[in-house]
Formats: C-alpha cells, sequence, structure tokens
C-alpha cells in the first residue's frame, strides 16, 4: 500500500519507492481475510445457511517453498482454473480442500515418524490455507467474486488396531487439526474404527438401550411428495450396532470438543466421513449412528452439518450401479440427514474420466434425489487433468516428463505388487491387514525387496491391503500398455511419484503451460457444475 495511507494490520513491511510491500505468509493472508479486505469470505457454508457446495482440492499448489525452483513465478498453479469455474457457479466453492493428514502433513510432525503423508508436496495445513487465500485475493475474489468461500480441513483419518495404535493416531490428527484451526470446515473420518474391538459396561449398554428402546424414528422425506421413512430397532440389533460404532462415535465427539475449543466459539461445519467402507451405507446404519452420536455421547444438536455416506461406488471409479437404486440410496441418507439438521455431502465424487464426471446420468439423479441439497467434493481430477496436459502437449519437455511420471509410477506399483504377491497374498485378509502396522513385518520388507519397496510399502499402509492388491491386479492387467495418462495404472497411483517430480514440474512449466492447465481445470470442473445445474444465479 502507499507509505504514507492508514496503518495497516500486517507484518514485516518494506519500503519500496512511495509503497510499502508486505510478505503473503500466513499471518498477514489471515489478517487480510479478517481486516483488510473490503469483507471477509471465508466462512462456515452449511452453518451460513447454504445447503448446495462444491469441494474442489487443488493439490498443485505452490508452497513458499517451491518458489525458486518456478520458471513462471506468477503461476497460481491450479487455482486460476478452479477460481474461473468459481465465477460460472452458482452455488459456493470450498476453495482450501485436502486431506490434513494425507495429502498434507502437520508442520510438527516428524516425516520420518508419517512416511505414508505429504505426499502433494510436504506443506502443512497452515501453508495450504495461506496460498489459498493468497491465490483467492490475487485472482480478484475480494472484488470480482460475490459469493463466499470454504476452507476445508479434509479428512482427518482416524485408525488403529487397538487403543495403543489408535492413540498414536488421534495425536497426529489433534496436531494436523490444531494447525487447521482457522479452517472452517472439519471433515473427521474414523470408518476404519468400525467394528474396533470394545467391551460395553453395563451403564454403557443401558445408555444405548435408553436411546433406542420404544422409539420409532419417523423420518420426513427430504423431497416434498416423498414418502416418510419409519425406523425401529430392537435390543439385539442396538446392541450389535452399538458395539460396532462405539469406538468411532465416542471419538467424534471427543475430536468435536476438540475443535470446539480450538475455535474458542467462531462457527465451523463438522463433517461425518463415512464412505471409506467397502460396502454402501444402509439408511438404518447412518441414523443409528446420529442417534448414538447425539443421545449417547452427547454430541450437541447441529453439531454435525453434513455427511459422506458411501452411496455404493468406489473412489476414482465411476458409478456403475442401477441409477434407480442410487435414487434410492442418496434420497434416503439425504433424508435421514436432513432430519438432524445435516447436509449430504458426496465424498470422492472423482470419475475416470474428467469429461463424464461420476458416469452417466450421476450427477443429476443425485440432485434430484436429494432436492437439490447436497454438496460435491472432487481432487484427484486436478493432477490428474495435469498429466493428461503434459502427455499431449506441444513441448517436448512436457511430454518428457509425463513419460518420466509414468515411469516412476510403473516401478512403484511393480515394488507394491511384489510385497502384495509373496508376503500378503498368502496370509488370511485379517491377519495381512494387521501386519501392514507391524514393525517387525516392515523391517522384514525392507530387508526382501529393497529400501525402495519399504518405503512405497510404509506410503501406502494408511490405504489398506486393497490398494496392495488392486497394484497386483493391475501389474496382471498392464505388463504391455503404452504410457497414458488415462490409464487405470498411472491414475490409481501417479500420487506416490507426484511429491518427488514437483521441483522438475515447476522447473518446467511456463506461462503457457499453466495456462493450458488452468483451462482443463476449469473444464473439469465446469462438467460437474453443469451437471448439477449449479450455472444459474
Amino acid at each position: 500500500g502507499p507509505a504514507e495511507g492508514p496503518v495497516l494490520p500486517l507484518l514485516e513491511g518494506e519500503r519500496r519507492g512511495d509503497r510499502v510491500v508486505y510478505p503473503a505468509h500466513y499471518d498477514n493472508m489471515l489478517a487480510w481475510e479478517r481486516q483488510v479486505a473490503p469483507e471477509p469470505r471465508l466462512l462456515a457454508l452449511s452453518r451460513s445457511g447454504f445447503r448446495q457446495s462444491f469441494g474442489a482440492g487443488n493439490r498443485l499448489v505452490i508452497a513458499t517453498p517451491d518458489l525458486p525452483a518456478l520458471a513462471m513465478r506468477t503461476t497460481l498453479a491450479g487455482w486460476d482454473g478452479i477460481f474461473a469455474a468459481m465465477q460460472e457457479s452458482a452455488v459456493p466453492f470450498w476453495f482450501v480442500q485436502q486431506s490434513i493428514v494425507r495429502e498434507l502433513i502437520p508442520e510438527g510432525a516428524d516425516p520420518a515418524q508419517h512416511p505414508g503423508i505429504g505426499h502433494t508436496g510436504g506443506y502443512g495445513p497452515r501453508e495450504f490455507l495461506r496460498a489459498g487465500l493468497f491465490a483467492f485475493a490475487a485472482l480478484g475474489g475480494y472484488t470480482r467474486y460475490s459469493l463466499p468461500i470454504g476452507a476445508d480441513a479434509d479428512h482427518a483419518i482416524v485408525t488403529g488396531l487397538d487403543e495403543e495404535s489408535l492413540e498414536r493416531s488421534l495425536s497426529l490428527n489433534r496436531l494436523a487439526l490444531t494447525e487447521a484451526r482457522d479452517y472452517t470446515k472439519f471433515t473427521v473420518d474414523t470408518s476404519h474404527l468400525f467394528d474396533f474391538p470394545v467391551e460395553l459396561s453395563t451403564a454403557e449398554q443401558d445408555r444405548l438401550l435408553a436411546a433406542f428402546r420404544g422409539r420409532r424414528f419417523r423420518i420426513g422425506n427430504i423431497l416434498p411428495q416423498g414418502p416418510e421413512r419409519e425406523f425401529t430397532f430392537d435390543d439385539d440389533e442396538v446392541l450389535r450396532l452399538g458395539r460396532r460404532y462405539w469406538r468411532a462415535c465416542s471419538v467424534h465427539h471427543e475430536l468435536h470438543t476438540y475443535v470446539d475449543n480450538l475455535r474458542g466459539g467462531a462457527p465451523f461445519d463438522y463433517e461425518l466421513s463415512l464412505d471409506e467402507t467397502p460396502e454402501h451405507t444402509p439408511p438404518r446404519h447412518l441414523l443409528f449412528y446420529l442417534v448414538a452420536l447425539h443421545d449417547v455421547m452427547g454430541l450437541p444438536a447441529g453439531g454435525v452439518t453434513s455427511a459422506g455416506p458411501n452411496l455404493g461406488y468406489n473412489k476414482r471409479e465411476d458409478y456403475v450401479g442401477e441409477l434407480p437404486w442410487l435414487s434410492e440410496q442418496a434420497n434416503a441418507c439425504a433424508s435421514v440427514l436432513a432430519h438432524f439438521g445435516a447436509t449430504l455431502a458426496v465424498h470422492s465424487a472423482d470419475g475416470v474420466r474428467a469429461a463424464t464426471g461420476k458416469g452417466v446420468g450421476f450427477d443429476e439423479t443425485v440432485r434430484a434425489a436429494t432436492g437439490d441439497q447436497v454438496s460435491l467434493k472432487v481432487a484427484d481430477v486436478y493432477q490428474e487433468e495435469l498429466w493428461r496436459v503434459l502427455e499431449h502437449s506441444p513441448e517436448p519437455a512436457e511430454r518428457e516428463l509425463f513419460r518420466e511420471a509414468w515411469c516412476r509410477t510403473y516401478a512403484a506399483v511393480s515394488h507394491l505388487a511384489e510385497v502384495y504377491r509373496r508376503s500378503l497374498a498368502p496370509l488370511p485378509p485379517d491377519r495381512a491387514q494387521r501386519v501392514l502396522a507391524d514393525p517387525m513385518w516392515l523391517s522384514g520388507v525392507g530387508q526382501s525387496y529393497g529400501a525402495e519397496a519399504l518405503r512405497l510399502t510404509q506410503t501406502v499402509t494408511g490405504y489398506g491391503l486393497p490398494l496392495f492388491r488392486l497394484a497386483s491386479d493391475l501389474m496382471d492387467a498392464n505388463t504391455s500398455v503404452l504410457p497414458s495418462a488415462t490409464s487405470e495404472l498411472f491414475r490409481r497411483f501417479m500420487f506416490l511419484t507426484y511429491r518427488g517430480l514437483r521441483p522438475d514440474l515447476f522447473r518446467t512449466l511456463d506461462e503457457d503451460g499453466w495456462a493450458r492447465i488452468a483451462v482443463a481445470i476449469q473444464e473439469a470442473t465446469m462438467v460437474r457444475i453443469r451437471a448439477m445445474g449449479w450455472t444459474e444465479r
């Protein structure tokens, strides 16, 4: 700003001629958002009354340490394409959205102790929010865009096979949530704790039974003309589901309380992630879960603002089921959530191709079934579009960079497939899942297959046995396949090599390259916005 202008609540300004220039670090970007901009734009969107929203998980982010490697120092690396789509959208975006313990790694965590996280660049929640706010401001968001934005501290993923490993996971997640305290939504995934071994005390069983015994839950339809649903639970089912979901629900209560204290009274959205399961979420289980959270665990009314149940599809795949079944599942889940004042969130909404969304008719069916009260989340598609653009680039250096990414990804999948075939496939599945967390077994992987195989194994253990099995299956199917950004092998596993390629990527891409990527990202986003009917304000 002008050197003689008003005193701004910004830090570390330097006089340059008749101007004072301030660094765009974390504290300054928060001060800009909260005190300097014409009006704050960062909101808890659901709590602010928005029943539709779009989560755009940019993973191409330029972090502060990346600046020396940039061939084009003014690039905003994907944010520009997302912002262009936002300007055509009638619904607000979660402009900042990444998993805070998967794609991101907290600044206070030791990377050596957590080799499976931080694969988008090794930066943490604070740096990601800083980058998003800077991009929003640089693109004219505070003057050229009328809707608010949200920041989703996505997928705080809690895992554990016993109380000791669970506490280690909780410690990491508390650290990540603390660093993400200035975000406006907190998405917490405890689905890995379903069937966590518990022995319910007599008092705990009595609390469960008291919450359900003799009650008939009448759930109105989210569609005005839709049929009402009724649910009852007998004692045996209450205790069976209570044991299955007890630890997952108690962790949600603990972390909701933790976030509430972090926010110090500032509003926030809290989203349940229930989708990382092999089966779809039965609507009656969703109802049970929410009643248990509120009436048994004591979560305050309205504490859950949204939830992402499993709607019957797999991550990074198109929906292949029957659309009438999808309509019933989405309607039932959305109606149950609406009963608690919450909104349905469609997690992992990326499909096989950017041009076809989640498959023919998926978006339109979900929109109709929910009365257009729904949120979509995408992220993988933006990295996929990056590599597709480079594969077909007119620039030889960009095409060569894609080929290098393909070769590294193919080699990584080869390592994982070998580990699976020789050390995991011979074991019963439950035993194979458990050894992934066994330090002795991991040490044996390093001795038998080498340091790179060990590193990759540690990187993907958090995704579980199915990812190792997928690596083996795809190697069987792709032994002679030519490099392609749209091949399943590359799409599913290129995240393993992305971080190591970032410096080369940033040194290679010039203004034209970034512009082509921005156009691709904008169009990939608009495919979904148009299909959802969200282009009219």
